[in-house]
């Protein structure tokens, strides 16, 4: 017998408060596995190019209950539904396909607490400026070591490392790229062009949430990136709106000579699940980009 209450239960502590506990669970159709903090990483990797499910035109938004208990009974018919529906599927499809119907109805307050809740450390908020020399992101310093403008693809690009001495041998890289062509692009007509899978490149994980509640959209992407006989890369990527344009939050980090692709990608994936990328990742999540770019960027050609 499926523990449904679980798993609905789970669904209305995310997606409702954003010191909730996490439950979760391995195949969908047997019994759970209640293994904490594990619905979190769910929800922080849901992808959207998950497998689809025909749309449920009865799905409404969770704020949209005048009561938890209406809610909590929506929550709880929604996980019957689909489990009746896909007996073989495994909760994270669940997940992803209330995900990708939270996104298609705009639930943008169930989306804020969502995204809430994938910084389980609460990395302090930190604001970059133009004057900004250096910062530090986990407890490791970075240092601002370039800038330079593309006039091809009119991107601008302030480059930090966390070894300033040997730039070229850097373990990780933080890359800030604004964007300024004509017509300005949107955060995400931006996302949609650096997620382009290409030779070489393999996305790990795609989602988009509002970067408060009531807010804009954020473009989250986390990718690899394989170049035969050099150093590999997994990539942690924010794009958001900027001076009505984007600016992209690239942050790099260095992995070893994988010998092909998929290798890479697992390397990849051991890092973000490693206590050193779940802290830079929440840094990362945690930057914004101040007031007084443009004017400075204008300087930088």
């Amino acid at each position: 017998m499926i523990k449904l209450d679980v798993v609905y239960f789970d669904i209305t502590r995310y997606e409702t408060s954003a010191n909730a506990p996490f439950r979760c669970s391995g195949t969908f159709p047997i019994p759970l596995l209640l293994r904490h903090g594990a619905m979190m990483l769910v929800i922080l990797f849901a992808t959207m190019l998950a497998a689809q499910t025909n749309a449920d035109d009865d799905f409404r938004c969770p704020e949209s209950y005048a009561t938890n208990a209406e809610r909590d009974a929506a929550a709880k018919a929604f996980v019957e539904y689909f489990a009746k529906q896909h007996p073989q599927a495994t909760v994270d499809d669940l997940v992803a396909e209330r995900y990708r119907l939270l996104v298609a109805r705009d639930c943008r307050k169930t989306l804020a607490n969502i995204a809430d809740n994938l910084r389980p450390g609460k990395a302090t908020l930190q604001i970059v400026s133009p004057q900004e020399q250096s910062l530090t992101m986990a407890g490791r310093k970075f240092t601002r070591v370039d800038e330079y403008y593309d006039s091809t693809t009119r991107v601008w690009s302030v480059i930090f490392v966390d070894d300033p001495q040997h730039p070229e041998n850097f373990a990780n890289q933080l890359i800030l790229n604004f964007y300024n062509s004509t017509p300005r692009p949107t955060s995400e007509a931006v996302a949609m062009a650096i997620s382009e899978e290409r030779t070489g490149t393999k996305n790990i994980f795609l989602f988009k949430a509002p970067n408060e509640p009531g807010g804009e959209m954020v473009y989250h992407i986390v990718s690899v990136t394989h170049t035969q006989g050099q150093a590999n890369f997994v990539n942690v990527m924010s794009v958001a709106g900027w001076e009505k344009a984007a600016v992209n939050i690239d942050f790099g980090h260095r992995l070893g000579e994988g010998v092909d692709l998929s290798k890479t990608e697992v390397e990849a994936r051991q890092w973000l699940m490693s206590a050193e990328g779940k802290d830079l990742r929440d840094a990362v999540a945690a930057l914004r980009v101040g007031v007084g770019w443009p004017e400075y960027l204008k300087q930088v050609k």
